[in-house]
């Protein structure tokens, strides 16, 4: 039930860029109501179909099939009989299926393939479906019995590949992958193409399960070069994109990936053509194809959406993500905000609509409403309490206080970090480094609107850093507690922690902020009237390490107010007209920026 149909195309030109390609299914999506001419092309529509789990249309094209030219033929009869049996057996509908299985055995028999009938006779549904463990050991006694010296046959073929099902289900597809690769030799020599087709297909999975990518390739290629229906082809098609795309061959596997999606989605098979096109944006985001990606990803969005499958909602979460990687925040939110309010109101997923809802509210953040960001973060984290994802509530809510502090919504910043805090510290399920920013953050809040309460918490996360952190984490939580000190009004404290900052910064190699937290300690004692003292340090930041040219102004306009306080006039000029060439440089090198 596998062969080329005379009537029924089975490719699809494929030379245009990939992006007219997605265009044309995105306006195309659905394919053509195709009418087969023939029992043979019956035969291929109904596979497919059963193939993209439309079993009312595989059931209506196999009676079609019945009735069409060519159904007296005994081959396509035999095929249609058993799609037909096939799909009322996987739908548990055996009282419909019992019929057609009947009449195949009696086809069977009056072709004088008594052999073949007694044993689809003996194990009924056992092959056409899943078997249990207990009909495995009847399919395995069977497969046994019909080794008996006689030769190969179509039903030890046919009972080896239902057992191949069941043995890759219990015991992986080492177990499996002799059973069907004896399998397909039988049908070979019988030269049954129809029927090597799928067997193949059944062949190159397990292979590419097996780590033998070459080999699947190479099995992939023998179906393909053979007569094979659309369901078939695209299936290859996607395992070569696979294993293109594991063997870093974007190029190879963009191809495959888009032949895919057209032949799965040219004849139904909706979650194949949503699996290919998102292994397609996968591909093409990660050669920086961006605009690509996100035509695959509303193609695998619309395909599943067609197929009315769950997917299509992280689907949709990836294509959301993707417009905001690209800074598409319009889009993004556009997409992201549908997703959300399709899944309020339900009683699950609540992990994607959080997903959503922290997405949508990156999206406003960057079109200038942080006050529905903050909403849209409450929200979420409401959302993963409900997911059980008590890490994820704790990053809504941290994300949540970070923008209201840097509004200056102290309360609500506070809230938020509090509520951070509670659901970060979890005792033995502690993420530390989210225990360590939910405290930081808490911290600095509290110092900065001068409450000395935040020191407890800059010092229990100074705890964590020493067990959990790195010599950068812990020279950032010292320079946050020099710049909270300076709030509380503990100037020379302030200052010695700076100083141990910048000690720490240089240690891990970051010599921006070593800088950086020199010249805030310059700046601290310039404000206890140490201007001499502050006028050396800023002059030593400088001097001594590698810093940007913003920081470098910082350095210089604190020299010249340091050195004008000890009177030293002409050395504040000059530096002061140090200061005025940088500034000029700056001004020159931004006018001759290209406007973005």
């Amino acid at each position: 039930m596998r062969g080329e149909s005379v009537d029924l195309p089975v490719e699809i030109p494929g030379s245009a860029p990939l992006s007219t390609r997605l265009q044309a299914l995105l306006q195309h999506p659905a394919g053509t109501q195709e009418e087969a001419q023939t029992a043979r092309g019956w035969v291929d529509l109904a596979y497919e179909a059963a193939y993209g789990e439309r079993y009312a249309a595989a059931t209506e094209a196999a009676e079609r099939g019945l009735r069409a030219p060519g159904s007296q033929d005994p081959e396509n009869r035999l095929m249609l009989l058993r799609i037909l049996s096939g799909v009322h057996e996987m739908r548990g509908e055996s009282n419909l299926s019992a019929p057609f299985m009947q009449d195949r055995i009696e086809l069977l028999r009056a072709l004088g393939r008594t052999r073949q009938a007694d044993v689809e006779a003996q194990l009924g549904p056992m092959l056409l479906r899943e078997p249990d463990r207990v009909e495995a050991e009847i399919l395995r006694r069977m497969a046994e019995e019909l080794d008996d010296g006689s030769g190969p046959s179509v039903e030890r073929a046919d009972v080896l590949s239902s057992l191949a099902v069941r043995s890759l289900h219990d015991e992986g597809p080492e177990a499996a992958l002799p059973l069907v690769s004896e399998a397909c030799e039988i049908l070979q020599t019988l030269n049954r193409a129809q029927a090597l087709a799928g067997a193949r297909m059944f062949l190159a999975h397990a292979q590419l399960l097996c780590e033998d990518a070459e080999a699947a390739l190479q099995t992939a290629e023998k179906v393909l070069a053979a007569p094979a229906n659309r369901a078939v082809r695209g299936a290859m098609a996607m395992l070569r994109a696979t294993v293109h795309y594991q063997a870093e061959r974007p190029a190879e596997a963009a191809a495959n990936a888009i032949t895919a999606v057209e032949l799965y989605a040219a004849c139904g098979v909706r979650k194949g053509a949503a699996s290919a096109a998102a292994l397609l944006a996968g591909i093409t985001s990660g050669t920086d194809q961006d605009e690509t990606a996100v035509l695959a990803w509303r193609v695998a969005v619309q395909q599943a959406e067609l197929g009315e499958f769950a997917e299509s909602r992280m689907l949709s979460l990836a294509l959301g993500q993707q417009l905001l990687e690209m800074d598409h925040h319009a889009e993004a939110e556009k997409v992201l905000d549908a997703l959300s309010l399709r899944l309020a109101g339900g009683d699950s997923d609540h992990s994607t609509r959080g997903r959503a809802l922290m997405g949508l509210g990156h999206a406003v953040t960057q079109q200038k409403r942080p006050l529905e960001a903050m909403a849209h973060w409450d929200e979420a984290a409401s959302q993963f309490i409900a997911a059980q994802e008590v890490d994820e509530a704790a990053r809504a809510h941290l994300a949540a206080g970070a923008l209201a502090a840097s509004l200056d919504r102290v309360e609500t910043a506070r809230t938020h970090y509090e509520q951070g805090l509670k659901l970060a510290d979890q005792g033995e399920d502690t993420d530390p480094l989210m225990l360590l920013q939910a405290l930081h953050s808490l911290g600095h809040l509290l110092c900065r609107h001068e409450d000395e309460a935040g020191l407890q918490y800059l010092d229990r996360a100074m705890e964590i850093v020493a067990e959990h952190g790195t010599d950068w984490q812990r020279a950032d939580i010292t320079d946050t507690r020099a710049r909270s000190l300076t709030a509380l009004g503990h100037g020379t404290q302030a200052v010695a922690a700076a100083l141990e900052a910048a000690d720490g910064f240089s240690e891990a190699g970051d010599e921006e902020a070593a800088a950086d937290a020199e010249i805030f300690a310059a700046t601290v004692l310039l404000q206890m009237n140490q201007p001499q003292e502050a006028e050396a340090m800023f002059r030593m930041a400088a001097d001594e390490r590698e810093i940007s040219d913003a920081l470098l102004v910082t350095s210089l306009e604190g020299r010249v107010e340091a050195l004008r306080d000890v009177a030293q006039y002409d050395a504040a000029e000059e530096v002061g007209a140090e200061l005025e060439l940088l500034r000029a440089r700056l001004a020159n090198e931004e006018d001759l920026q290209p406007p973005e």
